[in-house]
């Protein structure tokens, strides 16, 4: 038994070197790829040494600032992609950007633009923009005023060549179209000449209303009453509203001072706690109001300041000659009685009683060679507007003396007092960003660099530091991610002196031997380089750069032209016009011209999902249609492709699920895999044509290796071959596995040889999540795909629990080298079958 206790310590005390030097060996691997600016190699090899030395925080730091370092690269890739209109390149690359980096708010941003832009390309019109969900559900569930709904759609002419009462038009008006009309008790009936051709009632009713300076409030959908268009009538007749608007990045008082300067509001209360506005007023100037908060309550940009500053200090001393200890001669008397000497004692001075003091000779040979180098290499992040100071250097004590007199009875003393105040010495820097529109960034850059370059003797004994200061103050604009090099701030010290015996000295040639020459130079110089990223900036929509109609001066409405009262809801007046085609654009139309309050609330879909070409449903919350309008047109379509069997479906290219890396047990393993693969090729839409018609271009199959008969027993293990066969190059293979989570689990995953051996392909895995297996299998650079067979990977299962079990094939893909999908891409699933212990 000792025996093989100290066999097994011996064996784990010889595998414990092993292990660093693995870990080691990736971590070199990792240096080299960032080198030579390989950043996602860089990132595999890093969360391999931190995954074989999770204990090691020199791993993690490196890990965590390479993919810091790819995301930007990730990020510059995309935007370049997006200039250019590659959408679907500038989607991969973003979404690794924002993998590696999920605090690049900015990169967030960029992606979801994109990803819109990319809808509205597949499905060939502007797409809705959306808002926070919550707004969207109060302003939907909100009461909203009235909304007129005639009887008839149907167009009519008003002729009316000659002067006509008012009133019977409006009643001739209420009659054509099943409106009912009241008039205020002092409106006053007037003539009015007219000549309308095929128009709707709101067209007829608006125009009647600016003809005669009028407005109508509606009472209910077949009810309306007219007044004259006058500040007492408004007060009268408008319905005011309270609305709360609770502001993200703005100053309640500054948005006050906007809203009571613009939309001359005269209600309005803040709350400073909530960072809230409460407005009271109008329909119209509250959804205008409602439109200026929107487009300025926007975040400060952020910008992440890449800083890399290198002071180089030299010195060179040479000294070579012949010194003496003191340029003197001393004579002193002493006579060794220590009595004063009188004028009778002279007489009886000799030379015993004198001490001649003669300077010793030092022959000097010196060269001194000095340097030193200060790197510094900060990533300073930094709000619009704020400052940053970054100081690196030391805190010197210079002396400070004061002199304070105390009055001691009729005598004053003077008493020094002596201070110490600290200066920083070293580098000072103080960087204030501005992020401009078009991606540019002005700094405002304040450097400082000091240092001791020598002292003087002050009083009291004491030495005073003297401080040399460079400094450099200026204003520079980049752009995101340009590099700005400073360098020449060099300061040069040359010192020379000369020391030596009067006239011996001076003798050519041989009065170097009695001179001493001390020649000092000191040189420093500061390289300063400074790339700023923006990592954040306010997010402009299409919709903030439309103007706001607002009326006229007297009268301000939502719209122009428009004094109408009630929800800027357009009732369907025209709805029944022209084709289903038609209507349907023309309702697509109005949803974009409603305030965003009002907007209808598409189903936001996952960033990391595939976006398939849907019609657009029907908005909750808003009736556009009348109640004999078309019912059909928002009606839902069937998906294609829902009748495949089960057994073997095509997979229709999606990236995976980006919620497997984003769970609190997510593994470092697994949002590299997610960067790498899995999200490189993320969502393109389907196919027109019939795909079951289409020979496969890759095909994958799940092998389970069982006994005889198919079935396995409980609590034993078995594998699973990830089989695939490709008739076209294939160079990525994102997949996923489901399972029933209760009868199976995960016991380990062997990397196959279907795209190369270990070093030519790699095969990255995420099982952290109960019943899936996101699984990448990429070639390795720019090594050119492959075909044929092989095995993908093998994963070894566990049985949990008895029962039939089924493996399928969650949202998986081929792609490319290029990261085109290749279709069609079929699987087949398998079926196991965990029988009891009792029936073994």
């Amino acid at each position: 038994m000792r025996h093989a206790i100290a066999r097994t310590l011996i064996l784990l005390v010889a595998l414990g070197p092993l292990v660093g030097c693995a870990s080691h060996l990736s971590y070199r691997k990792a240096e080299i790829a960032s080198q030579q600016g390989n950043w996602d190699e860089a990132v595999l090899h890093y969360l391999k040494a931190v995954e074989e030395s999770p204990d090691n925080l020199g791993y993690r730091a490196s890990l965590m600032r390479a993919k810091i370092k790819a995301s930007q690269v990730h990020f510059e890739k995309g935007k370049e992609f997006q200039k250019a209109g590659v959408l679907e390149r500038a989607l991969v690359e973003l979404q690794q950007a924002v993998q590696l980096d999920p605090t690049n708010q900015y990169a967030k941003a960029q992606l979801e633009n994109t990803h819109q832009a990319w809808l509205a390309q597949k499905q060939g019109h502007e797409g809705a923009g959306t808002i926070d969900q919550l707004k969207k559900k109060a302003q939907a569930s909100r009461p909203q005023p009235p909304v007129l709904n005639p009887r008839s759609t149907q167009p009519i002419s008003l002729e009316f060549p000659e002067p006509v009462p008012i009133f019977q038009i409006y009643q001739a008006l209420g009659k054509a179209f099943g409106i009912n009309v009241l008039f205020d008790p002092n409106l006053k009936d007037q003539e009015i000449s007219i000549n309308l051709k095929e128009v709707t009632a709101q067209t007829a009713l608006e125009t009647l209303m600016r003809a005669a300076n009028h407005f109508y409030k509606v009472i209910d959908e077949r009810t309306i009453l007219i007044a004259a268009d006058t500040p007492q009538n408004r007060r009268i007749y408008e319905d005011l509203v309270i609305q709360t608007f609770f502001l993200s990045n703005s100053e309640v008082k500054e948005m006050m001072t906007v809203l009571r300067s613009l939309v001359d509001a005269k209600k309005v209360a803040v709350n400073e706690q909530l960072n809230a506005i409460i407005l009271r007023d109008t329909v119209d100037r509250v959804k205008v109001a409602e439109r200026i908060i929107e487009a300025n309550d926007k975040s400060k940009a952020e910008v992440v300041i890449d800083v890399e500053l290198l002071q180089i200090n030299s010195g060179r001393i040479r000294e070579l000659g012949v010194s003496l200890s003191q340029y003197s001669i001393g004579q002193q008397l002493d006579r060794g009685t220590g009595n004063p000497l009188r004028v009778s004692d002279i007489p009886f001075l000799n030379q015993a009683d004198w001490i001649l003091t003669i300077p010793n000779f030092v022959y000097n040979f010196i060269k001194t060679n000095s340097d030193a180098q200060l790197l510094a290499k900060p990533q300073v992040r930094i709000t619009e507007g704020e400052k940053a100071n970054l100081t690196i250097g030391d805190r010197v004590p210079i002396p400070l003396t004061t002199f304070n007199t105390q009055n001691q009875g009729t005598a004053g003393s003077i008493v020094p007092i002596t201070s110490f105040q600290y200066q920083d010495v070293g580098i000072k820097m103080e960087l204030e960003p501005r992020v401009h529109h078009n991606q540019e960034i002005t700094l405002k850059v304040k450097i400082e660099v000091s240092n001791i370059s020598r002292f003087i003797e002050a009083s009291a004994g004491q030495s005073q530091p003297v401080i040399g200061t460079r400094a450099f103050d200026s204003v520079i604009r980049l752009k995101d991610g340009e590099t700005n090099f400073l360098a020449g701030l060099i300061r040069t010290d040359e010192r020379g002196s000369e020391s030596g015996i009067p006239g011996l000295s001076e003798i050519p040639l041989l009065g170097r031997l009695f001179e001493n020459k001390r020649n000092e130079n000191e040189r420093t110089d500061v390289i300063l380089t400074l790339t700023p990223h923006i990592i954040r900036n306010a997010e402009i929509t299409e919709q903030d750069l439309q103007p706001i109609w607002v009326g006229t001066e007297a009268n301000m409405t939502y719209r122009p032209g428009s004094p109408r009262i009630e929800s800027e809801m357009e009732g369907p007046f025209d709805l029944d016009e022209g084709t289903p085609e038609e209507v349907q654009d023309a309702i697509r139309r109005r949803l974009q011209q409603l305030p965003r309050g009002l907007q209808p609330g598409e189903e936001e879909l996952i960033e990391d999902e595939v976006p398939m070409e849907q019609p657009p449903q029907q908005p909750v919350g808003i009736d556009l249609l009348a109640p004999t309008g078309p019912g059909s047109i928002f009606d839902q379509k069937p998906e294609p492709g829902d009748d495949l069997p089960p057994e073997e479906m095509e997979q229709p290219p999606a990236a995976a699920d980006a919620s497997l890396f984003s769970g609190p047990n997510a593994s470092s393993t697994s949002e590299m895999a997610a960067s790498r693969v899995l999200l490189a090729g993320l969502g393109q839409p389907r196919y027109a044509e019939d795909p079951g018609k289409l020979p496969a271009a890759v095909r994958v199959r799940l092998v389970p290796d069982l006994p005889a008969g198919g079935q396995v027993d409980l609590g034993e293990t078995f594998t699973l071959r990830i089989e695939a066969t490709a008739t076209r190059p294939v160079s990525h293979l994102p997949l996923a596995l489901v399972w029933d989570a209760e009868r199976l689990a995960v016991a380990g995953v062997e990397p196959g040889g279907f795209l190369g051996p270990p070093g030519v392909a790699e095969v990255l895995s995420d099982g952290s999540h109960p019943g899936r297996l996101v699984l990448g299998a990429s070639r390795m650079g720019d090594r050119p795909p492959v075909s044929g067979e092989g095995t993908v990977a093998t994963v070894t299962f566990r049985t949990l629990a008895a029962g039939p079990a089924r493996i399928g094939f969650g949202a998986s893909q081929a792609l490319d080298s290029a990261l085109r999908p290749l279709l069609p891409l079929r699987t087949e699933v398998a079926k196991v079958r965990v029988r009891p212990r009792a029936e073994a």
